[in-house]
């Protein structure tokens, strides 16, 4: 198992990778994923980049990229803050804005601010990616990397924890005896069928996104309901009676402050 580490992250409103917004799809998705990685996790960040730039880093035409961003302007994903060097600068609104389905009326959240504390005090979940991931052939291969691929490795990464769980939460999507389980909370989000889940997973492993990871998970006698806890990796932890055997699925380019909380953890117990 190859296991790339990165120092930079940046965070995408939770709801992006779902069926909340029917219309952010295509072009406009890409885009929006593109300014989101720009920006990364600066709170007053703001993106600039030219629309020529822009649509070379998506490999659409000017005018479908210019259609895009002036949607995302109208519908309050994005806001035109001025002009630098003859570019338009825009700054992306972390929090997506309301969607109201039977009008299909987008209502702005401009007035939350870009950052952790204030996301989670509001209660805005947000998913922390790695720049490396949203690079290439992910924005650019329109054809390989259809928008449910993109949704779904989002949402595996929303669900990504190995310092808690070794990998994705076993409760989202976990194998067992070669069979994979998926948890309907995720097909309600993505809004598909779970063989079209499974199908994504298995192509993901394929393109070495993600790989599959025997883990031991171990009754905690500090908790009052003595749930199981991850412990580490089953090849580099002692098993004793009563442990558990996980087959977590594991991202393979984690960042690597969450991997080094992982590691302290479980005392250097996970394999890279």
């Amino acid at each position: 198992m190859s296991i790339q580490l990165s120092k930079n992250t940046f965070f995408v409103d939770r709801t992006v990778f779902g069926n909340t917004f029917p219309e952010l799809k295509g072009d406009r998705l890409r885009i929006y994923l593109l300014m989101y990685r720009v920006v990364g996790t600066n709170p007053n960040g703001s993106f600039f980049m030219s629309l020529d730039s822009t649509a070379k880093e998506v490999n659409i035409s000017m005018k479908l990229t210019r259609n895009a961003i002036e949607w995302l302007c109208r519908n309050f994903f994005i806001k035109n803050v001025g002009r630098r060097c003859q570019v338009n600068v825009y700054k992306v609104l972390v929090v997506p804005p309301d969607y109201h389905l039977p009008t299909d009326t987008y209502y702005s959240n401009e007035q939350i601010q870009r950052d952790r504390v204030t996301m989670k005090n509001t209660q805005n979940g947000y998913c922390e990616l790695p720049i490396e991931v949203m690079q290439g052939s992910i924005l650019r291969n329109h054809t390989k990397w259809t928008d449910r691929r993109v949704k779904l490795l989002g949402q595996l990464y929303l669900y990504h924890w190995i310092d808690i769980y070794g990998g994705v939460d076993p409760e989202a999507a976990h194998f067992k005896n070669n069979t994979m389980h998926i948890s309907e909370l995720l097909t309600y989000t993505l809004g598909c069928h779970t063989n079209d889940i499974k199908h994504i997973v298995k192509w993901l492993q394929r393109e070495r996104y993600l790989t599959r990871v025997k883990t031991i998970y171990r009754e905690n006698q500090n908790s009052c309901h003595k749930e199981l806890q991850f412990i580490g990796d089953a090849i580099k932890t002692n098993q004793q009676p009563g442990d558990v055997l996980v087959d977590v699925i594991r991202l393979t380019c984690i960042p690597d402050l969450k991997l080094n909380d992982a590691q302290n953890r479980t005392g250097g117990k996970i394999s890279v």
